[in-house]
């Protein structure tokens, strides 16, 4: 099979959602996806996992920002940085990026056209039960039993890509709990632990300690790196390790020179692993704890071993000073960050921390090349402040600095909307608190809308405390393993309604219609409020979900 046109390349991959069946643990009786499959496949594809230098980045919250963050000093310090994360915004491009530049549609084809073979192959040996197939794998049903999954294919993608591009390093996002995350295929030199809350519920566990438990799985001894190669006998014939190349997709940072090429790591078979935790739950904390002297890892925990303090934050910036070491005789002062709310601030911390220590693995981040990469930082979808043209169909978006945006803001025919991807209570906890301190005196429009299994009900609790009114809707994207997962909006609202809200609730499930709702509130108010919004600065909150801020986003 050959695709031909990048369409019919995100056709294919979008036929796999929902159709992998994941392994049942008897002890448990929880879900998790194999890690046995995803072995198989980069067997096929000759490990390209192997061939690259990699951090994986796990946590509940703030993983998507921290990967970025760690790629984006080292693209600034000269460094050829991979980085994949999940879900992406607007274009699955975007799971796929060298020094910040996405891999671009051609490219991304013929990436798949590479892997192709291996996931038709791996489908039907497992299906015709040929020797090597674990035998759990031949009780389940021969239509899904061996095909890759969705996250399995791309993430795959990112490795080849990697290591066919010859990165320096590889700065990859665990996609949902770690021990048996496709990304755990990887033996990184640093893994990183964000936070640990409730969130995928239904398959990690009910409780923080079981969440953790799965999570620090990515927490794993590097001195038993073995070869995947055990898994290329599975089936009798193999497939040639795929190459791909692509001069235009192998961008190079402003500034590098070859002597950052294939960075030289002295100690990097024989250093640990290093962890780098940002988890403050004393439970949580003994879970890390006992699983890093388990593996002989260095563990390196905030508030503990390095810390930060806010000097000043206001819309636009926050500038902070990071505490490197426990006593507080070495600091990196002034650290001016793009991103907005202390979760950032703590967010850059880690990636901060996690940098220098790479000196141990032979590369070398300056302080100018830090404090560059902080002010410079933009990653859309959270905390994003864009301001449009009331006709946004056809209007124009200011993205950039944000001081720049904000130029805009009062002009009478612009108005400011905001596109955060919180999708979980303690995400959703951090962002309002940080919003309600830069907007105290705005009317707040709320477009909301969630995956169906989140916790809404305690995300409404909070929203419902800062909203002056609420637009509940629906956007139609397909996720990871799904390809309906969006929440029913009149579920929503009655959830809503529950809970004793004052203002009306809309309803609109349409995530345009519901944009130009917003918009069409805040110019011609509804009868019977009429005054009330032209004299009071208002503004427009679309989160609840990533895949709604990205639907939304692509409209303005």
């Amino acid at each position: 099979m050959q695709i031909k046109s990048y369409e019919a390349a995100v056709k294919y991959l979008e036929s796999f959602i929902g159709k992998v069946v994941f392994n049942i643990d008897p002890k448990s009786i929880k879900l998790h996806p194999p890690l046995d499959r995803m072995k198989m496949l980069l067997s096929l594809l000759g490990n390209p996992q192997e061939k690259f230098k990699s951090i994986l980045v796990g946590g509940t919250s703030g993983k998507g920002s921290t990967a970025y963050l760690i790629s984006h000093i080292l693209t600034t310090a000269g460094y050829k940085t991979g980085l994949t994360i999940s879900p992406h915004l607007q274009k699955i491009n975007e799971r796929i990026q060298i020094n910040g530049k996405s891999i671009s549609d051609e490219g991304f084809v013929k990436l798949l056209n590479l892997i192709i073979p291996a996931i038709e192959k791996m489908s039907f040996d497992f299906a015709q039960g040929k020797v090597g197939a674990p035998a759990r794998h031949r009780l389940l049903p021969k239509a899904s039993a061996g095909g890759p999954s969705y996250f399995e294919i791309l993430i795959a993608m990112a490795f080849l890509y990697f290591a066919e591009q010859k990165v320096d390093i590889a700065v990859v996002e665990v996609g949902m709990g770690g021990e048996f995350d496709a990304t755990n295929t990887l033996y990184p030199l640093i893994a990183v632990l964000t936070n640990v809350s409730l969130d995928h519920t239904n398959i990690l566990g009910g409780s923080v300690q079981k969440i953790a438990r799965t999570k620090a799985g990515i927490i794993k001894n590097r001195s038993s790196l073995r070869s995947l190669r055990q898994f290329k006998n599975f089936s009798n014939a193999s497939i040639p390790a795929a190459r791909y190349s692509s001069p235009r997709d192998t961008p190079r940072s402003a500034g590098s020179s070859e002597k950052f090429s294939h960075a030289k790591a002295p100690r990097e078979l024989t250093q640990d692993l290093i962890v780098v935790t940002g988890v403050t739950q004393p439970s949580v904390i003994k879970i890390i704890e006992d699983r890093c002297k388990e593996v002989g890892a260095e563990l390196y925990r905030i508030g503990k071993d390095f810390d930060f303090k806010i000097k000043k934050a206001r819309l636009g910036r926050t500038i902070f000073n990071l505490i490197i070491n426990s006593d507080s005789r070495k600091k990196l002062n002034g650290l001016e960050l793009s991103f907005l709310g202390k979760y950032q601030v703590e967010n850059a911390s880690l990636a901060v921390k996690t940098v220098l220590e790479l000196k141990k693995f032979g590369f070398n981040v300056s302080e100018e090349n830090i404090k560059k990469a902080l002010k410079t930082a933009f990653f859309p979808g959270r905390f994003e402040v864009i301001v449009c043209h009331p006709e946004f169909i056809s209007g124009s978006r200011y993205i950039g600095k944000q001081k720049k945006m904000l130029k805009q803001v009062q002009h009478d025919k612009e108005k400011t909307v905001i596109l955060d991807g919180a999708h979980n209570p303690t995400k959703m906890k951090a962002f309002l608190a940080t919003f309600k301190k830069l907007y105290p005196k705005h009317k707040k429009i709320f477009i909301v809308g969630f995956k169906f299994d989140k916790d809404i009900p305690k995300m409404l609790q909070q929203i419902t405390k800062v909203a002056d009114k609420i637009i509940v809707t629906e956007f139609n994207r397909a996720t990871d393993m799904a390809v309906s997962s969006s929440a029913d909006a009149l579920k929503i609202k009655n959830q809503i309604l529950k809970i004793k809200y004052d203002a009306k609730v809309i309803v609109e499930k349409d995530s345009r219609k519901a944009l130009g709702k917003a918009l069409n509130i805040l110019i011609s108010p509804p009868s019977g409020e009429a005054g009330q919004y032209p004299n009071i600065p208002a503004i427009i909150v679309v989160t609840g979900s990533l895949y709604l801020v990205g639907e939304v986003r692509s409209m303005l």
